[in-house]
């Protein structure tokens, strides 16, 4: 009797455990206000470091469960549009307000506290922390 409470106990155990340690996906992460940290890549080395500066300390990247994004912090009017994300959550795709080209951007690495893109046109890296 005592074997068989401890092994319904150990199954409840380990099955809240697996709940609980379900890692969420893309799309429930990337919602979310984010700050600029690093600008690295390719498409960054041609970049002073005043520029790289400049955007590090100002830019705030908005992406919100409805899919808009709100881009704000470098000159001028804040940047509006839309995105998806892609069913393997491999890609973002940010189409601004007034365009009719979705740009993708590879998702690299992305956490509750961060996000890592590639901008495939640019291969420029950008690290956003969450704000």
């Amino acid at each position: 009797m005592k074997l068989l409470r401890l092994s319904s106990l150990l199954a409840l155990s380990l099955a809240l455990i697996f709940t609980a340690c379900k890692g969420k996906s893309t799309k429930d992460l990337v919602a979310n206000k984010w700050k600029l940290t690093e600008v690295s890549g390719e498409g960054a080395k041609d970049m002073s470091d005043a520029e790289k500066k400049e955007m590090t300390s100002a830019l705030v990247m908005e992406l919100t469960k409805d899919g808009k994004i709100n881009i704000s912090g470098l000159g001028g009017d804040p940047k509006m549009g839309t995105y998806k994300v892609s069913d393997d959550g491999k890609t973002l795709l940010f189409k601004r307000d007034g365009e009719e080209k979705e740009e993708p951007q590879q998702v690299n690495e992305i956490t509750a506290d961060k996000l890592v893109i590639t901008d495939n046109k640019s291969k420029m890296v950008l690290t956003f922390s969450s704000k």
